[in-house]
């Protein structure tokens, strides 16, 4: 007998760790952010057991979701998981990857490493949809180089090999939570195992980021009044003609923010500058100045702790001569 559960939050509640918990009860420990209307937010998850699979259905407002590495340690839960987007978009981080998906699109994710999705609600409400299949980790067979290989990769849920498994997936989340399972529900869960891992080797396919461009260009922007030391997003939203919003965003689908990328930049330029011929004739503070530190203290200590070095060690160590054994 397939076992049924459904639970959900009120329609209307504040973000307390409410929703949280909630997630925690139907997947793993998650960290739940960015959420803009919090007097209105809503929230709701309904879960089912097929065999081996855990078939979840999730609907709420735009938000971050995050897994990091102490929520790990917290609960040590080993599972892979394909989340596949109904409603809304979402932009899905790990391994040092990320993707974009909509409607129809799914990916897959490992709970024992750090993952990251930004969810965006449909344009009409703000609502977005998910489905979520669950495994244990051994019961797919993938080596951790198989899966490391294969996260954060956008499936095409529409189309070839990897549609007809999207399809079929969502199928399963539409009928298994609303009737009772037949007899051969061990079969079916081997079917689905089977076909995932023949979709995941055969029809991986990147999707880039809609702000990938954007995200490019502010960067120019940047560049182009690095020495600027009053150079702000606002002034980056504004060469790019951008809102503020939408620039954080292009920035944050790249794991960064737009104040942090100025100041790497610029210490990356004064890193550069002082090891080059002409650099080495400048003074730290002239250097400093150029990329747009106005504090040569504020700009000795951004640097160690960018590179684990002062600037003047750095200097110092790029110029000195070479010894050779003798």
């Amino acid at each position: 007998m397939l076992a049924r559960s459904g639970f959900s939050l009120p329609t209307r509640t504040t973000l307390t760790g409410d929703w949280a918990d909630l997630l925690r009860e139907h997947f793993v420990a998650l960290d739940v952010s960015d959420i803009e209307d919090g007097d209105g937010f809503s929230g709701a998850v309904h879960s089912a057991q097929l065999a081996h699979v855990r078939v979840s259905a999730v609907q709420s407002m735009e938000q971050r979701i995050v897994r990091s590495s102490s929520l790990i340690k917290s609960d040590g839960a080993d599972y892979l998981q394909i989340g596949m987007i109904r409603r809304g978009s979402a932009v899905v981080r790990q391994d040092d990857r990320e993707c974009v998906l909509r409607r129809g699109d799914y990916v897959l994710y490992d709970t024992t490493r750090p993952f990251d999705w930004q969810i965006e609600g449909h344009a009409h409400d703000g609502i977005w949809g998910l489905e979520v299949f669950t495994w244990p980790r051994s019961y797919l067979s993938l080596s951790d180089a198989e899966v490391t290989s294969l996260t954060a990769i956008a499936f095409d849920g529409h189309a070839g090999l990897s549609g007809l498994l999207g399809r079929f997936l969502h199928d399963l989340a539409s009928v298994r939570m609303t009737s009772d399972a037949s007899g051969d529900e061990e079969e079916v869960v081997n079917e689905i195992g089977s076909l995932v891992k023949s979709v995941l080797h055969a029809t991986a396919r990147p999707i880039v980021s809609r702000r990938t461009g954007l995200y490019e260009s502010a960067l120019s922007a940047i560049d182009a009044r690095i020495a600027d030391p009053a150079l702000s997003p606002v002034d980056i939203a504004g060469s790019v003609k951008v809102s503020i919003r939408q620039l954080h965003r292009a920035f944050a689908e790249h794991g960064t923010t737009v104040s942090r990328s100025i100041r790497s930049r610029r210490l990356d330029g004064c890193r550069r500058e002082i090891v080059q011929r002409h650099g080495v004739e400048r003074s730290l503070t002239q250097i400093s100045h150029r990329w747009g530190f106005t504090d040569l203290a504020a700009f000795s200590r951004a640097f160690k702790a960018e590179f684990g070095i002062s600037p003047r060690q750095y200097r110092s160590q790029a110029v000195a001569p070479t010894s050779t054994a003798r």
